[in-house]
């Protein structure tokens, strides 16, 4: 079985970084529950080829989306805090947040970007505008728990803060 780390972030520290330029060939807006189809194909094709792919399906990923969208992954999604990436109709990339009712606090559950899109700053874009959406909010804090050796998804949550929670 694979392992996974938790990453801790203070989000008062995100409130002086930059946003990342925005690339003009992508529109951005929140996520909806209609997008559940989409996200699951972009959750098969972020995945594939790397260290979280375990030959999941179409079907597979479809099940894991609609589980987070009705709150079964451990608190409730928050979609108006969550963000989308398009190309015309295209989804590219994504960044869902929700409550980790264990831990009382937001979590990243899902950051995703499409292979042809990967190291265009797509992931941290989203990552960013969902990490402000949280503090316009109020939150204090924000949680992620990323399998150990995703060098692309530590090196993005390291970079705006996030720091492995010592077990």
């Amino acid at each position: 079985m694979t392992s996974r780390s938790e990453y801790f972030l203070k989000l008062p520290e995100v409130q002086s970084k930059e946003m990342p330029m925005l690339d003009a060939a992508f529109q951005v807006r929140t996520a909806q529950t209609e997008d559940a189809s989409l996200l699951a194909q972009l959750m098969v094709d972020a995945y594939r080829g790397t260290i979280d792919y375990d030959g999941e399906t179409f079907d597979d990923a479809l099940s894991e989306v609609n589980s987070f969208l009705a709150g079964e992954r451990g608190g409730s999604p928050w979609l108006d805090l969550s963000f989308l990436a398009f190309d015309n109709s295209d989804l590219v990339g994504a960044c869902l947040i929700g409550e980790w009712r264990e831990r009382q606090s937001p979590i990243i559950a899902y950051l995703m970007t499409n292979a042809n899109w990967k190291n265009r700053g797509v992931g941290r874009q989203l990552l960013l505008l969902g990490l402000k959406a949280l503090i316009e909010k109020g939150f204090k804090e924000a949680r992620a728990v990323i399998t150990d050796g995703n060098k692309p998804s530590e090196s993005v949550f390291l970079k705006f803060g996030f720091q492995k929670v010592k077990t």
